[in-house]
């Protein structure tokens, strides 16, 4: 956990707490991926195609920042274990789209249960506002991460 400098400023405070926040998520996934005894960008690629649907090779590339040929190899693991299907782009006959198979959709729903439950929770004793108002601002820090990432 990072520790907090009084004397930091109200946006350095933030950051702080964005940087908690993230090596938390991040300690999550390692642990399910663990748990799964997959490589983490395999977990992630399985959670991008569950959250967002079938991707091309490419957009995958893209989300988890590898080379072509290390999607290559991760979409031929997760396809040995039948997490995975590729399938023809109906929109490029020359392309194809990674369909997530019942398989994957059944484990990142199993392991993001247990975190459900307890933000869940969480967000009972907040009540629906402050939970809403949470949920926007996780929403908009996600924004000007992202934005910022495009200025480096």
């Amino acid at each position: 956990m990072l520790i907090r400098i009084m004397s930091e400023s109200p946006s350095d405070q933030l950051v702080s707490a964005m940087r908690t926040l993230q090596i938390a998520l991040d300690h999550h996934d390692a642990a399910i991926s663990a748990a799964q005894k997959m490589a983490r960008n395999d977990w992630r690629c399985l959670q991008f195609l569950i959250e967002d649907g079938p991707q091309s090779p490419r957009a995958i590339q893209e989300r988890l920042g590898l080379t072509s040929g290390s999607v290559t190899a991760l979409l031929d693991r997760l396809e040995r274990r039948g997490f995975v299907a590729r399938a023809p782009n109906p929109e490029d006959r020359r392309g194809l789209h990674i369909m997530p198979r019942a398989k994957a959709e059944a484990l990142v729903h199993e392991a993001g249960d247990a975190l459900s439950r307890v933000t869940s929770k969480l967000a009972q004793r907040w009540g629906p506002d402050r939970s809403y108002a949470a949920q926007q601002a996780c929403l908009d820090l996600a924004k000007l991460v992202e934005w910022s990432a495009h200025r480096v």
